[in-house]
């Protein structure tokens, strides 16, 4: 097993030493954080009230502590850059957990299913920091982080704790949309590219898109794409939240029949 660029990163890599989209290695990540998506649904579900409170702020000081490692190591090694702030939208969606699970805000955990979820999977479906190697600090740390991500928002969904309600994404959206605005001005002031406005993530459908409608054509794009997602997320919860309500009232109609 090869250490020896264990602590590059995506400036000093060599070429060449990072890892294929959809590669047995990547394979292999996506299934091991499958397994523990899984695992951590199943036993956040057979936990109790108190036990699931202290789980999910464990669970969330850990996620901090994964970012706070990756900081503290660039800044030891003298490489610290602005872009490797945690700005992008997993960055986000980091200090939403942190908030939701000692605050239990509806609109953190609003956000979490709306937006984090669906950025924390793409961002490992199409992972940008692929060109490092297999056994390198920032390649470990953001496949775990990414993946404890999803792991946070679907216990809390698989446990019955979080039930999507589009009533909340006008507020979801609203503070998204300032903190893209912040963070339009900040990237053009600092050269920085986070919620990828300047321009697309390498290997992503943003690529595509950018082609399609141009820059900044691709980032209007976006928010209607955004749009269709929500659309897809939470059309089959209201459909189910109506079926469910009508089967309640049938059978109370039933129980109680009015003549």
């Amino acid at each position: 097993m090869d250490f020896s660029t264990f602590f590059y990163d995506l400036y000093n890599v060599p070429q060449g030493s990072g890892i294929d989209y959809y590669s047995t290695p990547h394979l292999i990540w996506l299934g091991v954080l499958l397994l523990i998506i899984i695992g951590v649904s199943l036993a956040y579900r057979s936990m109790n009230g108190s036990s699931r409170t202290q789980f999910k702020k464990g669970f969330a000081i850990f996620i901090i502590s994964m970012e706070i490692f990756r900081q503290v190591t660039y800044l030891i090694m003298g490489r610290y850059r602005l872009e490797y702030l945690p700005f992008h939208l997993c960055g986000f969606t980091e200090f939403t957990i942190l908030i939701y699970a000692f605050t239990k805000n509806k609109i953190a955990k609003e956000s979490l299913y709306a937006l984090g979820i669906v950025g924390a999977l793409m961002a490992l479906v199409f992972a940008d920091w692929l060109i490092l190697p297999l056994l390198n600090f920032q390649s470990i740390q953001s496949f775990l982080v990414h993946g404890c991500l999803i792991a946070f928002i679907v216990m809390l969904v698989f446990a019955g704790e979080l039930k999507p309600n589009y009533k909340n994404l006008p507020m979801v959206f609203i503070i998204h949309l300032v903190l893209c605005f912040g963070l339009y001005y900040f990237n053009k002031a600092f050269d920085t590219n986070f919620f990828f406005m300047n321009y697309p993530s390498p290997g992503s459908p943003l690529v595509f898109f950018e082609e399609l409608f141009g820059n900044p054509g691709y980032v209007f794009f976006t928010i209607v794409l955004v749009g269709i997602v929500w659309l897809i997320e939470y059309l089959p919860w209201v459909i189910f939240g109506r079926n469910r309500k009508h089967i309640k009232y049938t059978y109370k109609d039933v129980k109680n029949p009015k003549y």
